[in-house]
């Protein structure tokens, strides 16, 4: 198996000055922070839904979803139980912190879920979708598409055809339409570590290539040089990779 080549200057393989040369960008380091945020986010909507759906008191059972949600203010504090041993529960509270979370994760995902199905408009946050990759666009609208069959919901009101889906909380009481809203909420977080990975990726994809060419040297046989040394020495000059001395090589009488 012949060796691979190297620079004539550093010595370096091509993976090798890749190695050495890869610098990350602040657009990489911010994506990075973004991806660690998005990853601690979830961790605490799970962990905050098993809450909810513990500390709801099941009085509220027959009340819809969105009605309950809509008007937190409205449920004072409940006793639960029979008579001065009966647990005092405050839904209100409760009510506000699920209402907080669906304006976060349901309510971006109803404005971002016809872009991501029609590949085509803004994502709220994320610029263009038409930055992205055909094969990109069609991973968020297949994400989007299989969540809607499994639930047979519609997330996001634009398109005529529903295709005899109902439409986000429509008719949900309370604890299933908090069961679709932690649904859609994972979905949210998946959507978005997703587009921060497509963002990374034509991040990377942008930098500038490291690699080993054959440079031409004033006449003698072409030398393999590798990116980063011929830009040095092109910034010695214009003609300096054209003019450099070739090789030394022993003679015969030494």
């Amino acid at each position: 198996m012949s060796e691979p080549p190297r620079c004539w200057v550093c010595h370096r393989s091509e993976p090798e000055v890749s190695a050495f040369a890869d610098v990350e960008t602040p657009r990489e380091k911010e994506i990075q922070q973004q991806t660690s945020q998005i990853t601690r986010s979830r961790g605490d909507f799970i962990a905050s839904a098993d809450g909810w759906r513990k500390g709801l008191p099941k009085e509220l059972r027959e009340f819809e979803f969105e009605f309950v949600v809509s008007n937190a203010d409205q449920f004072k504090p409940i006793r639960i139980g029979n008579g001065l041993l009966g647990e005092i529960a405050a839904p209100n509270k409760l009510l506000r912190e699920i209402s907080d979370a669906k304006k976060q994760t349901v309510d971006w995902l109803e404005d971002a879920a016809p872009v991501l199905r029609e590949g085509d408009g803004e994502v709220p946050g994320f610029g263009a979708l038409s930055h992205f990759e055909k094969a990109d666009r069609e991973l968020l609208s297949k994400m989007v598409g299989q969540f809607e069959a499994k639930w047979h919901r519609r997330i996001g009101s634009k398109g005529a055809d529903h295709g005899g889906q109902k439409q986000g909380f429509d008719e949900l009481k309370l604890f299933d339409g908090l069961d679709f809203m932690m649904a859609v909420g994972t979905l949210y977080y998946d959507v978005q570590a997703q587009l921060l990975d497509m963002a990374r990726r034509r991040e990377f994809n942008s930098k500038t290539k490291r690699s080993i060419l054959a440079v031409p040297m004033n006449g003698y046989p072409p030398i393999p040089l590798c990116s980063v040394c011929g830009g040095l020495m092109g910034g010695l000059g214009s003609h300096a990779v054209q003019e450099a001395a070739p090789p030394m090589v022993a003679s015969s009488s030494h």
